[in-house]
This record gives structure tokens, sequence and C-alpha cells, in this order.
């Protein structure tokens, strides 16, 4: 599939929308904490079980130490981005370098596995 240029496999979609699933439900279940709504946290649970679904799929395609290796790193990071942004959450220095040993541990487990 070619989209703006980018060719993305079925395994590379299937790793976008796992990582954009549990973002989007760990960004729910947040705003559930702050609003007590239950559509929010209705909301989170079917949006966990789209990416457990997707998961499965992944895990068709590729590897089980790459594919948790990059969702979960991806996963972590977008979280405390998004939760810094736009959930007025303190980001600390020690935040920050520990995010970014996560970034390079994901970076070095897939460097030597090729």
């Amino acid at each position: 599939m070619n989209i703006m240029g980018l060719t993305m496999t079925a395994g590379g979609i299937y790793i976008a929308l796992t990582i954009f699933f549990n973002v989007f439900g760990t960004y729910l279940a947040r705003v559930y904490a702050f609003e007590n709504k239950a559509i929010f946290m209705a909301m989170a649970l079917v949006s966990y079980t789209v990416a457990f679904v997707t998961w499965s799929k992944v895990l068709k395609v590729y590897d089980l130490g790459f594919a948790s290796s990059v969702i979960t790193g991806s996963v972590l990071t977008i979280s405390n981005l998004i939760a810094f942004c736009f959930l007025n959450e303190v980001y600390s220095v020690s935040k920050l370098f520990f995010t970014a040993l996560i970034v390079v541990g994901v970076i070095g487990v897939n460097v030597c596995q090729s």
C-alpha cells in the first residue's frame, strides 16, 4: 500500500493501529479519571479491545521481540508526550532521560536483531 509516497506493509499498518488504539485507550482512561463519565471508560475498553485484535495480527507478521519493543517503546513515549502536552502532567528531567533510554533501547534491540 502506498500512502503519501510511503510504502506500508500490512504488518506496518497493524503496528500503527496497535500503537494508536493503545495510546487512545490510555488517554481516554486518563480523561475518565478527571471527568468521571462512564462513556470515557467504555470507549477506552473498546479501544484496548481493538488494540488487542491488531496486536494479534502483528504477531502473525513479526517476531515477538521486534513487535514488543517497537510497540511498547512507542506507546510509552507517545503517552508521556500526550500527558505532558494535553493533560498538564509534570515532566521532569529524569522522566525525559528515562524516556530517551526507552527509545535508545528499542533502537538497540532492533539493530541487534538485523
